[in-house]
């Protein structure tokens, strides 16, 4: 490791633990700048963070005892799952010689990186372009290119998922009655983006600047939170309580 980050998949962290990492670093980092009151891209990405973990927050507060809210979540986890699958079954692909195996991933390839980012997206936003990727997937030249390459049965599963998603949110809006699922899904996202970029940015200057200390004592005390949060399982049964918002 370059750099020295800590590997942490945090996509598969439930709502709580990913509110308690960001906090804890969050806390860490708010030290590193009173500390070293120079560094003031630290100061403004810590000021967008904190807004963002009150909305976050604010969310995890208002809880109940909820079925619904572990099945919405589930088969989002579930589907993201089939898409980040079969999106990269395609981009296995990319150094195939094989004249009909190179055309296949040719097109299906320029198709999908129409669809970059879904995962990241509200719950409506996500359901909408999967939708319409399935729907273009129907057509008879990208079918011939997903029997070539052998994915009809990926595309399949990502067909199912997404049905059953959609069950899910429908029990889940019924519940609320009315009330569309909070956008909580894209408040993570912006967090995961600020936070990711406050680690890379401490390990590029610990690296870059080996006799400022300070860097490397941060990046250490980031890489510790972290090893906490990495061994920690995602929950998918249901729980005593969940967030009144769905995500």
């Amino acid at each position: 490791m370059k750099y020295k980050i800590t590997s942490l998949d945090m996509t598969r962290l439930e709502g709580k633990s990913f509110f308690q990492l960001l906090s804890d670093s969050l806390e860490a980092v708010n030290a590193f700048t009173k500390a070293n009151k120079s560094e003031q891209v630290y100061a403004t990405k810590l000021g967008d963070m904190e807004k963002l973990l009150e909305t976050l927050q604010a969310g995890l507060h208002r809880s109940k005892a909820s079925q619904t809210v572990a099945s919405l979540e589930t088969s989002d986890r579930e589907r993201d799952d089939a898409l980040s699958t079969l999106t990269g079954l395609v981009k296995a692909f990319s150094r195939v010689k094989e004249a009909s195996s190179k055309e296949a991933y040719d097109k299906l390839s320029k198709l999908f990186k129409n669809y970059a980012g879904l995962t990241s997206m509200s719950y409506e936003k996500e359901t909408e372009a999967i939708n319409h990727l399935l729907k273009e997937l129907k057509d008879s030249d990208y079918q011939t290119a997903l029997s070539t390459l052998h994915l009809t049965t990926h595309v399949e599963t990502l067909t199912k998922a997404q049905a059953q998603f959609e069950k899910a949110y429908k029990e889940r809006l019924a519940e609320q009655k009315g009330k569309a699922p909070s956008q909580n899904k894209e408040i993570r996202a912006k967090l995961q983006e600020i936070y990711d970029f406050l680690v890379d940015f401490t390990a590029i200057n610990a690296y870059a600047y080996p006799d400022k200390k300070q860097y490397a004592d941060l990046r250490d005390h980031l890489n510790a939170i972290r090893s906490r949060y990495k061994k920690r399982k995602p929950i998918k049964k249901i729980t005593p309580t969940q967030p009144e918002e769905a995500k």
